[in-house]
């Protein structure tokens, strides 16, 4: 019973991601819409934040295909960490188990590709904004930096 519980939520969480991923562009889209136009003074509309945001999140696809190629090569089953499967990020070189969990945190929030994609977002934020890029990425890691706080704080206080 247990097993077809686990099994229906996986697969579960695997048909509605793309749905979850759309919503949590479309929040985050316009918490940055927000800042852009009434921190910055930018003229952005809603639609090309979002637009920018799917397009910004194309690098993302690196690393599930570099997550995939570390399944296939032989990665030991008990070795693998679904929450950090690619080798991305400091985490990724870290025991989930024998490290801190605020720190791993850490270490899991300095990506790669996530920063990557933050540059794309910021740059183009800045662009259908109409103002200065040092705004853009102001904005985009500044929401990406109380997010990692959030995330390490919770770990800190629940792990």
């Amino acid at each position: 019973m247990t097993m077809k519980v686990s099994l229906a939520i996986t697969e579960g969480v695997f048909l509605a991601n793309p749905l979850l991923l759309l919503a949590i562009v479309a929040v985050g889209s316009l918490g940055l819409w927000g800042t852009i136009n009434f921190v910055f003074g930018g003229k952005a509309k809603y639609g090309s934040i979002f637009t920018v945001w799917m397009y910004a999140g194309l690098p993302g696809i690196l690393k599930v295909l570099l997550g995939v190629i570390v399944i296939y090569a032989g990665t030991a089953p008990e070795s693998f960490n679904i929450k950090n499967y690619a080798p991305t990020n400091l985490g990724a070189f870290l025991n989930p188990l024998e490290t801190n969990p605020a720190l791993y945190s850490l270490a899991s929030a300095i990506d790669v590709t996530t920063i990557w994609t933050m540059v794309l977002l910021g740059m183009g934020t800045a662009t259908v904004a109409g103002v200065k890029r040092n705004s853009g990425y102001i904005a985009v890691f500044g929401w990406w930096a109380i997010f990692v706080i959030i995330g390490v704080g919770i770990a800190a206080v629940t792990g």
